[in-house]
């Protein structure tokens, strides 16, 4: 059976005494097996500060050979409270019946009706309308910048589709319903059971509505297709649609909409702490091992601004991020996401996204939780890992900055610097990687002549503590 998978991707560019740049950079992505062996030696011994001898904060400044690119670093420096840092193997895990169970306890108001009831004749001829209509019109601008794929099968691989290609094959799959459509379907209430889709996919999906409580929808899934392709997403709101919007704090609304009145934002009154309560009880019924809270932001819903035809009023949330927590080091949560690969045979890659556990929570309580990519940890594969001494590490991000961003013309600030794990993949295994430690660089980015942007969530750059080789977290290695 074909899957076809609508996609927008988003191009976000990562960017951050004077000093000439080097003409090539530390090697990246070496090998897993080089990288265990190198892990092995001896470790040393006292706290990972200790061992590191990393300082509570850092300070310096540098550039290219032009001066176009300047990096002025004023970091607080975050070392986990342990003693070592093990590497693990992790694998691609599924949702479990007892998570999604809790969930639904934890989550649901109402009572969640199948949304894939069978369509009658009726409003199958009313979608083929719409949809020969709209085929007719053309896409929209947002539309338009979308990628439409099949979805491959157990290689991973998907080809692309145009637009045209994807609404005349809705058209036609519409048409061959109707043959088979009952005149009257009438809703059925979930089971809250897994139902297979097909012999490598299972889901629960759901809604309801009820005065008081809103629209409410509920859809968990896994699917053996593809890596990481296991998510669990409910949403309470006022519309029967969710609409995913761009998150966004006070202070770069007033950078990207500059005549906006901030004096009309909404402001929520549940407090950063009763917003944490409420989250950390509904995770700690999942029985996630490790996963604990890793930031909270008070944001807000900004899909009204960027598309003003949507007519979506602002809303303001607080955003609780969590994370793993693995023998004392947090896995280190960032707003990087792995790109689509194009194969040389025309062929589309889907990666192994990295797991991510969000939940949003607003006045009424949790308004929306994501969680995608659930991974099991394995086996250790070393105790304790060798590590990179912090002066070192700096050497490295110094000189490879410059390389990895030769010809941007901009300032920037490192106001971060955190050393925690990171999944990478493993070379030539589907579904399996490791877990290593890494350092991440936090900061801002200011062009000349136009509005830097600030992205507390996003890695400048990406460096293995092990050997000092550069991550490529878009890749994954």
């Amino acid at each position: 059976m074909k899957r076809f998978l609508p996609f927008v991707l988003l191009l976000a560019l990562a960017l951050t005494g004077c000093q000439k740049t080097p003409e090539e950079g530390i090697v990246k992505g070496k090998s897993s097996d080089a990288l265990i062996e190198k892990a092995q030696a001896e470790p040393g011994q006292g706290s990972l500060a200790e061992k590191l001898n990393a300082p509570e904060h850092y300070e310096d400044a540098f550039s290219n050979e032009s001066g176009a690119l300047t990096v002025t670093i004023d970091a607080d420096v975050t070392v986990p409270d342990a003693d070592k840092i093990p590497i693990w193997r992790v694998e691609d895990g599924t949702i479990t019946q007892a998570q999604a169970d809790a969930l639904i306890k934890g989550l649901v108001h109402t009572t969640l009706y199948d949304p894939d009831r069978p369509l009658t004749k009726s409003e199958i001829a009313d979608q083929i309308v719409q949809a020969k209509q709209k085929l007719a019109e053309g896409p929209s601008e947002q539309e338009e910048g979308a990628l439409y794929l099949i979805a491959g099968g157990e290689s991973g691989e998907s080809s692309p589709m145009t637009w045209e290609q994807y609404m005349q094959d809705k058209v036609d799959r519409l048409t061959e319903q109707y043959e088979n459509a009952p005149e009257t379907s009438e809703p059925q209430p979930i089971t809250g059971q897994f139902e297979p889709l097909d012999e490598n996919a299972e889901s629960i999906s759901g809604k309801g509505y009820e005065d008081g409580v809103g629209y409410e929808s509920l859809s968990i899934s896994n699917s053996r297709w593809q890596t990481g392709m296991s998510v669990a997403h409910y949403y309470r709101g006022d519309t029967d649609t969710y609409a995913s919007g761009t998150q966004s704090s006070r202070d770069e609304i007033a950078q990207r909409y500059p005549d906006f009145d901030l004096n009309t934002l909404p402001e929520i009154e549940i407090t950063e702490q009763e917003a944490a309560a409420l989250g950390d009880a509904l995770v700690d019924t999942l029985g996630i091992p490790g996963m604990r809270l890793y930031s909270a932001r008070k944001l807000y819903d900004t899909a009204g601004l960027a598309f003003p035809d949507r007519s979506m009023p602002l809303k303001c949330r607080w955003v609780l991020e969590y994370t793993r927590v693995v023998d004392g080091v947090p896995i280190t949560y960032t707003d990087d996401a792995l790109m689509f690969t194009w194969q040389e045979d025309g062929t589309f890659q889907i990666p192994w996204t990295y797991e991510t556990l969000t939940v949003y929570v607003g006045d009424d309580g949790i308004e929306e939780l994501r969680w995608e990519a659930p991974c099991t940890l394995t086996e250790t594969v070393t105790e304790d890992s060798a590590l990179m001494a912090f002066d070192d590490i700096m050497d490295i991000f110094q000189k490879m900055y410059l390389v990895e961003q030769d010809g941007m013309e901009a300032d920037v600030t490192v106001t971060d610097i955190r050393l925690g794990y990171m999944r990478v993949l493993k070379q030539d295994e589907q579904g399996v990687g490791l877990l290593v430690p890494v350092w991440d660089f936090f900061g801002s980015v200011s062009y000349e002549n136009e509005l830097g942007y600030a992205q507390p969530g996003a890695s400048l750059l990406t460096i293995n503590a092990i050997d000092g080789s550069i991550i490529d977290r878009s890749q994954g290695y």
